[in-house]
């Protein structure tokens, strides 16, 4: 074996290629033997003289002998330097498995260098040990993939998430500071250009961007229609006759103009069955807002232009509510509608008290036109001399709900009763206004149609009894979001001043629904997996108790209701108690089928009677005579206020309403929820050939998203 002293290799290029210096000599020696032409002599081009005959045969025998040393002298030489490299580099990797050289030249066994170098000598190939090559190849490898993997996540941090903000308005101002605050890479698109973004919000409507390219928008279009006085009147009042008990917390109310005699008829009863108390009405205009248009009275007969002649509704007014240091109050409750297929409802812990600036006093004709004593708008009170902007949640004007909640835990009242029955209430009344917003969200983004994912934060106004009753007042779409509030210093001329209140309710508020909504490249880069609201892949028939809450798919990963304020009410908490709630969900999902083109909203009278003999409603005692004159006289009490020159045609309230009669002649039952129970499963064993049709977690997707998946069982007649 050779010495491991390190020899110096001296090396030079030759027709370009790096060959060492003995290599260059033995190559000079041969060609000097051989006689070989100088460069001089090439260039002369002299010609050589050869010996004689009996000469050039020893000539030649020399030439080869020489020829064979130069040629054995050369490959030694390349052999000891060839070895010399492999000695080298065979003690470089055994310092670096030993830990800084071998230590044991007394050991009775062989280093790793020695066994390096002896698997040198049995195989040319071989550079180093195999689990060495193992090592090598597992550390490349890692290597490789960490590349990778910095290069995707700087790539991706790279891309911007764009933000429209040009119908945002007021809620801009919190929307910058949330995305600035959680500290994302994002764009801004504040102008009326159409570029596609990750994220819309808008201030009012799902329609003040038209025809949204995907992403995700801060409203669900029809919502804003839906939750109106008027019409969130009679949806409610709908659910009422199904659930008489359930839907207690919304005072009784009447439709003006068209429900004024009833209206008057109600009041005289009223009289006749206690003469010595006088009821008070609140009367609101459809379309108002702010506390604009709200008065009380006392007499129907002293309704004014708001009610006789303008849109409103009237309502029994809670003349006895809880008070909180002598003064009426109201909680404004924030809930965050994530999808609606499946339904993923979150409420807000933290929400904002409002106070009245007037000692509070029962309500009389002396005292009936006292804004700031019986209405808590802040848009009202705020105009009052004695409205309080406080730096501290605590007290003030307007507070935080969680502070109230402790001032009257400490007089002894059950609040955690109280937030259940909130809670309670917020999901009854979601699940009054659901079927209504499929039908119009199917309307405006078809199931295989790609489009925008919604959501949308509600505001719920609701106010407290001194039974500790919670009572709905009216739910807003658009709840302000703003910071800040405007200061008049001298007539005409206001000053910005920020809201510590409204900082501390409404930006952990904001930056948590970014967070659990995740729009864009925070979406890809977080992905729970849940299901887009405007292409959902789970049937709107599938129950939402079955659908769990998504687990993130690492530990890695953020956890976006970790130390949150909003907190999931279905189908986690209530998803199993209320779902019975959901029936009329099943008569949308009929509606829909019926409706014909894609993108309608109102059902005509072909598809009315295609409905009934589908469904083999015009036999016995209902004849089809008799459901076209009920689809004629129910449209047209529909469609009393439609404007001129608006297609007509049945609309699902409508619907709903001859679903309602139809319940009421032919199907069996002691209540009317008996009764739509079981002309629904009649109506869907119909149209499913003899079988009904009933929730299958495992079945097979069908054609139609509106059906749904299904397992069968026989039903019988509808009146049997």
């Amino acid at each position: 074996m050779w010495g491991s002293t390190q020899m110096p290799i001296a090396t030079h290029r030759h027709n370009g290629k790096l060959e060492p210096l003995g290599v260059d000599k033995a190559r000079e020696d041969f060609a000097d033997d051989t006689s070989v032409a100088s460069s001089s002599q090439l260039q002369r081009r002299q010609p050589r003289r050869l010996p004689a005959a009996s000469q050039q045969a020893q000539y030649a025998r020399r030439l080869e002998i020489e020829a064979i040393e130069a040629k054995k002298r050369f490959t030694r030489e390349l052999l000891q330097q060839h070895h010399t490299l492999l000695e080298n580099h065979a003690k470089e990797v055994n310092e670096v498995a030993g830990g800084g050289g071998a230590s044991g030249d007394d050991a009775p066994t062989r280093t790793n260098h020695e066994k390096t170098v002896a698997s040198h000598q049995g195989d040319g190939n071989k550079t180093v040990s195999e689990s060495e090559m193992v090592h090598r190849s597992r550390k490349k490898k890692k290597k490789k993939k960490r590349k990778k993997e910095r290069q995707i996540r700087s790539k991706q941090r790279k891309v911007p998430l764009t933000v429209d903000t040009s119908k945002a308005k007021s809620n801009v101002e919190v929307l910058r500071i949330c995305l600035n605050e959680l500290g994302w890479f994002w764009k801004e698109h504040c102008t009326n250009r159409r570029v596609p973004c990750d994220l819309y919000w808008h201030a009012v409507s799902f329609y003040d961007n038209y025809k949204l390219p995907p992403g995700k928008v801060n409203k669900f279009p029809g919502l804003q229609e839906l939750v109106r006085k008027a019409q969130l009147s009679k949806l409610l009042h709908q659910m009422q006759q199904l659930f008489p008990t359930e839907y207690e917390f919304y005072p009784k109310t009447w439709l003006l103009p068209e429900q004024f005699h009833q209206f008057c008829a109600d009041v005289e009863v009223m009289h006749q069955k206690k003469p010595n108390h006088t009821p008070i009405f609140i009367v609101k205009p459809d379309c108002g807002s702010q506390g604009d248009g709200i008065y009380l009275i006392n007499d129907p007969h002293k309704l004014s232009s708001i009610g006789l002649v303008r849109p409103a509704i009237v309502q029994e007014y809670v003349s006895k509510p809880l008070l909180l240091e002598r003064t009426k109050f109201d909680l404004r409750v924030y809930v965050l509608v994530a999808s609606i297929e499946p339904l993923q409802v979150y409420i807000c812990r933290e929400g904002m008290a409002r106070f009245c600036t007037m000692k509070y006093q029962e309500p009389t004709t002396q005292n009936l036109h006292q804004v700031y004593m019986h209405l808590t708008n802040y848009s009202l009170n705020k105009r009052s001399e004695d409205f309080v902007h406080a730096n501290s949640g605590d007290r003030g004007s307007k507070r935080t709900m969680t502070s109230a909640f402790a001032s009257l835990a400490n007089r002894g009242h059950d609040t955690l009763q109280l937030w259940e029955d909130i809670e309670e209430l917020v999901i009854k009344t979601i699940t009054a206004i659901l079927p209504d917003l499929k039908v119009a969200w199917q309307a405006e983004l078809t199931v295989n149609k790609i489009g925008p994912t919604c959501f949308q934060i509600l505001g719920f106004d609701i106010i407290v009894t001194n039974q500790m009753k919670p009572i709905l007042l009216e739910v807003n779409s658009s709840p302000s979001l703003r910071l800040d509030f405007d200061h008049e210093i001298s007539p005409g001329v206001y000053e910005i001043i920020p809201s510590p209140v409204d900082e501390q309710i409404k930006i952990p508020l904001i930056k948590d629904v970014l967070r659990l909504i995740k729009p864009g490249p925070i979406g890809r880069r977080h992905s729970f997996g849940r299901p887009r609201s405007a292409a959902s892949s789970t049937s709107s028939y599938m129950s939402d108790s079955d659908v769990t809450t998504p687990e993130p798919m690492s530990e890695d990963e953020e956890d976006p209701l970790h130390d949150s304020c909003l907190v999931e009410i279905w189908p986690r908490k209530f998803g199993k108690r209320y779902e019975e709630l959901r029936i009329i969900e099943r008569v949308a999902r009929l509606y829909g089928i019926f409706l014909g083109v894609r993108g309608a909203i109102r059902m005509g009278a072909t598809a009315f009677r295609t409905f009934s003999r589908r469904c083999k409603l015009g036999k016995g005692s209902l004849s089809m005579a008799s459901i076209d004159i009920m689809y004629i006289d129910v449209t047209r009490r529909w469609n009393i206020d439609l404007p001129e020159g608006t297609a007509g045609g049945m609309v699902f309230g409508a619907f709903l309403e001859a679903f309602f009669l139809i319940a009421r002649k032919k199907a069996r039952g002691d209540t009317l929820l008996e009764k739509v129970s079981r002309l629904v499963d009649h109506c869907e064993c119909n149209l499913n050939e003899g079988v009904l049709a009933i929730p299958n977690k495992g079945g097979r997707k069908l054609r139609r998203p509106e059906m749904g998946h299904y397992k069968f069982r026989r039903l019988g007649p509808l009146d049997s």
